[in-house]
């Protein structure tokens, strides 16, 4: 009976353990630390290095009979004489026969060899000899001449004078010069006289009946009683 009930506890002891053993363990509860074990997680890897092979034993050497090259005989070649290629011959040219070079009559052309000298360069023409200036005694005129104008002011001072005025002319008579000749020593008589003779037209001088350009003086007198 005591074995029976010994029996009994064994197998329900074993139950328990197989049973407990069978469940999945539970998570630990909520707040406690967990402890990681990454050592006892790895798998150590082993690696197996292959034995170094037997040596091979080194192959005996082969004696191998040189072969003797013989060099073939060249057999000498009976020199080619060199045959030079005809030259070939010009043909004769016919020989031409002289022309008979026919006999000129009468004079013949000769070509001098002497350098012909040039023609002499025309000489530059010869001007005229200009035309000799007379002097006028006595002037020719166109129109009557006009008198001279007093000078107010020369007259209210009473300044008297006589200018002496020279007039160059041309071969047609036209006044190429004027001026005074000998002043009358008063400046507006002298500028006077001259305005008055500048609008005077001459006549021009001849000589043997050519005319020539010429050279006149005229005295003109400046008196307050001239005019009374």
């Amino acid at each position: 009976m005591q074995r029976a009930v010994l029996f009994l506890l064994l197998s329900v002891a074993l139950h328990l353990a197989v049973g407990m053993s069978l469940r999945k363990p539970s998570a630990p509860p909520a707040g406690e630390p967990v402890v990681a074990m990454p050592g006892a997680l790895r798998l150590a890897t082993v690696q197996l290095q292959p034995s170094p092979p037997a040596p091979m034993a080194a192959p005996e050497p082969v004696m191998v009979a040189k072969a003797e090259l013989t060099k073939p005989k060249v057999q000498a070649q009976p020199k080619m004489q060199s045959e030079k290629p005809p030259v070939a011959q010009k043909p004769e040219r016919p020989v031409e026969s002289a022309r008979p070079v026919p006999e000129r009559t009468g004079l013949t052309n000769v070509r001098s060899t002497e350098a012909i000298p040039k023609p002499a360069a025309p000489a530059a023409p010869v001007r005229a000899a200009a035309p000799v200036e007379v002097v006028s005694r006595e002037p020719a005129f166109l129109d009557p001449p006009r008198q001279p104008s007093y000078p107010a002011q020369a007259r209210r001072r009473n300044q008297q004078g006589t200018v002496l005025v020279e007039v160059r002319l041309d071969e047609r008579g036209a006044q190429r010069e004027l001026k005074v000749a000998r002043s009358s020593g008063v400046e507006s008589l002298d500028r006077a006289a001259l305005e008055a003779v500048a609008r005077w037209r001459f006549r021009p001088e001849t000589l043997d009946g050519q005319a020539v350009p010429s050279r006149v003086q005229i005295p003109i007198r400046f008196a307050l009683t001239a005019s009374r």
